[in-house]
């Protein structure tokens, strides 16, 4: 399954760099040809463009985005892997991350939004969100997270190259809910 693996987050932003703190990571490991391993940080329109590059002729039929996303209830260090349901909300809230993606806003979930909006996502949309302990400047992560980082790479690959059926992972709207597998510490 072609499969893109994108990590969004601000760089030198400590626990809000996870995602492509994970990309970094991952990205100079040997993988199949199928899949591409990216920091996707920039505007949601270019990632639509990054998309849409692929087809018709390779398009990716999954991706997995990873990103750090404050979550009310959530407790600092865990995270959730969910399959996203790609249930929008109303036209306003949409227009308004796409307002806040202009001003360069970089976002988990403006990201989806924008994305799905334009129906530019593949098939499968699968999303490592991370609860942050820690938002300043900075280029290491919090101790919470420190501990989870391992742990998050290899779920992410085990994703990617089907060692984990995805299939699996709950269905979920942004934001989480009750039907979120959460990760604890």
């Amino acid at each position: 399954m072609r499969t893109l693996i994108g990590g969004i987050g601000y760089r030198d932003l400590r626990d809000h760099s996870i995602g492509v703190m994970v990309t970094d990571r991952l990205a100079p490991a040997t993988w199949p040809a199928h899949i591409a391993v990216e920091d996707v940080s920039y505007n949601p329109i270019a990632v639509i463009q990054r998309l849409e590059d692929e087809r018709p002729a390779h398009p990716f039929e999954r991706v997995v985005l990873i990103g750090a996303t404050q979550r009310p209830g959530r407790a600092a260090g865990t995270f959730s892997v969910f399959r996203w349901d790609r249930a929008l909300p109303d036209d306003a809230v949409v227009q308004a991350a796409v307002a806040e993606a202009v001003t360069g806003v970089i976002s988990l979930d403006n990201t989806l939004m924008i994305t799905e909006y334009f129906r530019a996502l593949p098939p499968e949309v699968i999303v490592v969100d991370v609860e942050p302990d820690v938002h300043e400047f900075g280029d290491t992560l919090s101790p919470r997270l420190a501990m989870q980082f391992d742990r998050i790479c290899t779920l992410v690959t085990d994703i990617a190259l089907d060692a984990l059926d995805a299939g699996q992972l709950p269905d979920a709207s942004l934001g989480g809910g009750a039907r979120v597998r959460a990760v604890s510490r």
